[in-house]
């Protein structure tokens, strides 16, 4: 199993350092960012890191309906027995799903603990704390 991040411009690149910085190195996590000048290389380095091996990829992108979730979804299509891609990428999403790969989890269920944990990572801070609000990170 591993997982790739693709976004537009640098955040790839950033979400990834963060992640390192939290877990540690997982050489598992790849990335790959759309520059703001593509001219289609994209869609070829996606291509090639697919083609790495014949692991089962879980592919992790900042927006659906960006050009990266739009190719990404389109590779799917083309073998949805061994990729999913999920949008929203947010840092607990990341960490979840990359520390879950010690486990060695199905294809399937690492697709739901990732929009499971993106959607609990987003949340409003509010102006009291009561006791049965712990700080959870």
């Amino acid at each position: 199993m591993r997982i790739l991040v693709t976004t537009h411009g640098n955040m790839a690149k950033g979400i990834c350092s963060s992640y390192e910085m939290l877990a540690g190195s997982n050489n598992k996590i790849d990335y790959l960012t759309l520059d703001p000048d593509d001219t289609g290389q994209f869609k070829q380095r996606l291509t090639q890191k697919i083609e790495q091996d014949q692991d089962d990829l879980l592919i992790l992108c900042d927006i659906k309906g960006g050009s990266p979730y739009n190719e990404c979804f389109t590779k799917y299509l083309e073998n949805p027995q061994k990729i999913r891609v999920v949008s929203g990428l947010n840092l607990p999403m990341l960490l979840e799903v990359g520390l879950s790969l010690l486990s060695e989890p199905s294809l399937d269920h690492i697709t739901d603990l990732a929009e499971k944990a993106g959607r609990k990572g987003v949340c409003v801070a509010e102006d009291s704390v009561s006791s049965d609000q712990d700080i959870e990170f």
